[in-house]
């Protein structure tokens, strides 16, 4: 249930591009195009913010990488395929940025790990 949680999100947005690219469907697209840009900005925000999402995100649960590396996949394939470039760009951006956090984040973890 908490991995459900981590990604309920991630999942309704990826679930949206898919209805825009498999239908065409009018508010499934603006939807994407609305939310896509400003994923991008808060992604943007958070690399720069590093200290403050660290402390943001102690008491949240976490998914996987993985999941997140599957879902951002399927974002951006599905939208590269629909020929939508622009957005599968940003959701490659979004991608890579995450990834960036992830490792940034991660050193505390380890050395936070040795310390017990």
């Amino acid at each position: 249930m908490k991995l459900v949680k981590a990604l309920i999100v991630d999942v309704i947005v990826t679930v949206v591009i898919l209805l825009f690219v498999l239908t065409g469907a009018e508010a499934a697209r603006w939807a994407v195009i609305i939310y896509t840009p400003f994923m991008l900005l808060l992604k943007l925000i958070a690399l720069g913010a590093g200290s403050l999402t660290k402390q943001l995100k102690k008491n949240v649960p976490e998914a996987p990488e993985w999941a997140y590396h599957l879902l951002y996949a399927v974002n951006v394939v599905a939208l590269a395929v629909h020929q939508s470039w622009l957005l599968s760009a940003m959701w490659l951006a979004i991608w890579i940025l995450s990834y960036v956090e992830s490792r940034r984040s991660r050193p505390v973890e380890r050395k936070a790990a040795k310390a017990r």
